[in-house]
């Protein structure tokens, strides 16, 4: 395709694209994205409303069942995010114990489908706890869910000591993420599994500081972390203890209040800061963000989701975002994001908002010089290091001024990220599938700080040439399914090369347009890929990552191309 015809593709694509996003936008400014259902949240959501009520939630837990009946793939199994290839031992075993246990009979075609499954994909030592070792460790709670339900023995559990509470929060808080279910699971475990003298005089003093400690971090709306899963193991491990009545009522209102119309939940409710923050990145390819009108609420709806409170539960200080709220955390990607795009929108370096926001960046960078999303210096399960999470810091706080000279914070930043780039150049990153979107953040980290030519840069431009798929979108090769192209990671790259200065007409990026062209379905947006990591192995989709990026590669070509001389 010539150089013209595709510019004015790419144009009118990005005007549709616009036209969807502005048409999504809420009143307030802010937007809201849909992430895929899930089966293990519909399944513990399902399972939590059918023991606390089988009659009085009747057709919300038949409305759940069916939606997990609908969605059951040809193979027997349940997919991470709808009914997306492939399908996971772990989703089938969950799906499988909530059918078990509500309607055994009208699901039995179902669940003997799903036990094929299982038996075919050797379960048994996929799946941690079950037996053995095994490889991924995100469903370590799906023994106890199975025990709960009949379908094993319920004193072989996975032991999650209510006990942590006691430990040094600094030791405590490593866990981050999973410890409220460990708590409210534990709090079960040691009311209704065999424990020692000791271990029972510990399970009888933590038991109420575990209640307390997750009373202090539920929303306003009865959530945690705005996630149903977290609500759905809270419930489950609280009710069969018969202890914690406030904060099983409350995980009960947020499982109603979440609930879809089709009857699923979503691994999380959304990530609505993250997504507004997003559509700004976007939008400013195209237009003056600071004095569009539409925006005016937008910056003000980012201020207003600002923590101007410490997060005291692990001892994080006041000034971060959060992906969502009421009840989602303050952290350092999100934090980086708002921090980036309220530049953008035009608030001074002297705002009180990003003074504190860029203090509070810089008190939360580990001793290596990296950043996590909420604890500082640990290395346990998704809380750790991360190199996609630290090109976003170094990238923020170099939009505000910050110097990168020997020993700064940016300077020990880059530092790791050189540490930790891989031999061909790629970088990983703990919140997305696979090496594109560690390695193109990591490109635009050393672009935006004056470093586009250094040999890291040059590494990473090199890795994300190499693996462009034969289709002209990325990735090429794939560790966590499923196969084939994505809308993320192809404007991920396609950005990326742009900002480093790529030819806007050589053949890797015309191909990369064409692909996101070619892509753009009859509302004006894009298919969203199975790329977002919840846990070390738990995929899901959403819209409008998959639009927003999508939209911001298109526009940054479409300058690119007129600054060249090409504008028609």
């Amino acid at each position: 395709m010539e150089v013209q015809q595709l510019q004015v593709r790419a144009e009118k694509a990005a005007e549709r694209a616009i036209t969807h996003l502005y048409g999504r936008q809420r009143e307030d400014g802010s937007w809201v994205d849909r992430l895929s259902s899930s089966a293990i949240a519909t399944a513990l959501g399902a399972l939590s409303l059918n023991r606390a009520d089988p009659v009085g939630y009747q057709d919300d837990v038949d409305a759940a069942v069916r939606w997990l009946r609908e969605y059951q793939r040809e193979d027997g199994g349940w997919a991470m995010a709808d009914a997306e290839w492939p399908s996971s031992p772990g989703m089938t075993a969950f799906a499988l114990a909530a059918l078990h246990e509500i309607d055994p009979e009208a699901s039995h075609g179902a669940i003997g489908r799903a036990r094929v499954f299982l038996d075919e994909n050797d379960a048994v030592n996929v799946i941690p706890g079950l037996t053995g070792e095994a490889p991924k460790t995100w469903p370590a709670a799906l023994p106890i869910i199975w025990g709960l339900t009949g379908l094993r023995d319920f004193a072989q559990q996975p032991d999650l000591p209510v006990e942590t509470i006691l430990v040094p929060r600094r030791w405590r808080n490593k866990v981050s993420i999973a410890l409220p279910a460990i708590l409210g699971l534990g709090v079960m475990q040691s009311r209704t599994l065999k424990r020692g003298p000791l271990r029972g005089l510990l399970g009888r003093i933590a038991e109420p500081k575990a209640l307390d400690w997750l009373r202090e971090i539920s929303g306003t709306n009865g959530g945690i972390e705005e996630c149903p899963m977290i609500a759905g193991f809270v419930y489950l491990g609280l009710r069969q203890a018969g202890v914690g009545m406030d904060l099983q009522l409350a995980s009960l209102h947020y499982l109603l209040q979440t609930q879809r119309e089709d009857g699923s939940w979503a691994i999380d409710r959304d990530l609505e800061i993250s997504v507004t923050a997003y559509a700004i990145m976007a939008l400013s390819e195209f237009q003056d963000v600071a004095n569009e009108p539409l925006l005016r609420g937008t910056r003000e709806w980012l201020l207003r989701n600002q923590w101007n409170k410490p997060f005291s539960q692990f001892g994080i200080p006041a000034g971060g975002w959060g992906w969502a709220n009421p009840s989602g955390w303050p952290e350092s990607e999100d934090t980086a994001v708002v921090l980036g795009v309220l530049a953008d929108l035009g608030v001074p370096r002297t705002h009180p908002a990003v003074q504190l926001g860029i203090q509070w960046l810089l008190k939360r960078q580990n001793r290596d010089g990296s950043w996590s999303e909420w604890v500082r210096d640990t290395h346990i399960m998704n809380d750790r290091p991360c190199p996609g999470v630290t090109a976003h810091v170094v990238m923020a706080l170099h939009r505000w001024g910050l110097p990168d000279s020997p020993g700064s914070a940016l300077a020990r930043a880059l530092k790791y990220l050189r540490g930790k780039q891989e031999n061909d150049g790629s970088i990983s990153s703990v919140w997305f599938r696979d090496n594109t979107h560690g390695t193109s953040r990591l490109l635009e980290a050393f672009v935006d700080s004056g470093s586009g030519r250094a040999p890291a840069a040059g590494a990473a431009r090199k890795w994300l040439l190499a693996n462009q798929a034969g289709d002209g979108g990325w990735p090429l090769r794939h560790e966590l399914p499923p196969e084939g192209s994505t809308a993320e990671e192809t404007a991920w790259a396609l950005f990326a090369l742009l900002k480093a200065d790529e030819d806007p007409r050589g053949p890797a990026i015309l191909r990369a347009v064409e692909w996101l062209v070619n892509h753009q379905d009859d509302q004006g947006t894009w298919r969203p890929g199975n790329v977002g990591l919840y846990f070390d192995d738990l995929c899901y989709t959403d819209d409008l990552i998959a639009h927003t990026f999508a939209l911001r590669g298109l526009g940054r070509w479409i300058k690119m191309i007129s600054r060249r001389g090409d504008l028609r």
